[in-house]
């Protein structure tokens, strides 16, 4: 089973968590700031596992899937955290492509 991790549980964060949990991914949400209890709830309510205040690496990092919520900055730490691994795999391919073609 992938394992979604979904950066923000606002609104959309939560109901980006809800969605994928129904689509049959193992969801984690994380938040550095508090969650509102309409989110705790929501999210409770699907099974969903979720942290407030912080951003757990180990939990964050082992994702398949980063989902970053529109309110959280592409400049946030984790966020740049998460891409890293993205980045590198994706100028290894192009390496790859650059010695195939020559």
């Amino acid at each position: 089973m992938k394992r979604i991790v979904v950066l923000g549980a606002g609104e959309s964060g939560a109901g980006a968590a809800v969605l994928a949990k129904a689509k049959g991914f193992e969801v984690f949400v994380s938040d550095m700031s508090a969650i509102k209890d309409k989110y705790k709830t929501l999210l409770n309510a699907h099974n969903i596992e979720w942290e407030e205040g912080q951003h757990t690496e180990s939990k964050i990092l082992n994702a398949d899937e980063v989902v970053k919520s529109p309110g959280i900055p592409k400049e946030a730490p984790m966020v740049k955290m998460a891409r890293q691994p993205l980045q590198a795999l994706f100028t290894t391919f192009l390496k790859m492509q650059d010695t195939m073609s020559a």
